[in-house]
């Protein structure tokens, strides 16, 4: 009796399977890493502003420049200070609160463009409020 033998050709599309699901597998997973990467970048820019701004309000609590401060800390965290711009609001006399309010242009950051996905995403904001000695 005769039995029919395997072909060449079924034998060559065993691999094929893997292939494309090796393929499969990068093209969704990829962009869920990237979004990791880019999420943990943004939420360190965040907690480096938000550190920031607090060492401004303690640089005006002792009457100290509060730009040299927030820049400082910003620098020292390997940060741009060029894209942070800082606000203060209050009096810096003695008894009254004065806030400071650091915003921080993360677009140049992350590798997805968020501006068209989320615009808040684009930046982090941070504000600290201290009472002047």
């Amino acid at each position: 009796m005769n039995t029919p033998q395997p072909s060449a050709r079924i034998d060559r599309q065993d691999g094929s399977i893997s292939v494309e699901f090796a393929l499969m597998l990068v093209l969704f997973f990829m962009p869920l890493l990237i979004g990791i990467v880019d999420f943990g970048q943004i939420l360190h820019a965040q907690s480096v502003v938000t550190r920031a701004a607090r060492e401004g309000v303690v640089a005006a609590a002792r009457n100290q420049d509060i730009p040299t401060a927030v820049d400082a800390y910003i620098q020292n965290a390997g940060y741009d200070t060029s894209l942070a711009h800082i606000a203060t609001a209050g009096s810096r006399v003695a008894g009254e609160p004065v806030m400071v309010t650091v915003r921080y242009d993360t677009s140049a950051m992350v590798i997805i463009p968020w501006q068209g996905i989320s615009p808040n995403m684009t930046q982090v904001v941070a504000t600290a409020t201290a009472q002047q000695f």
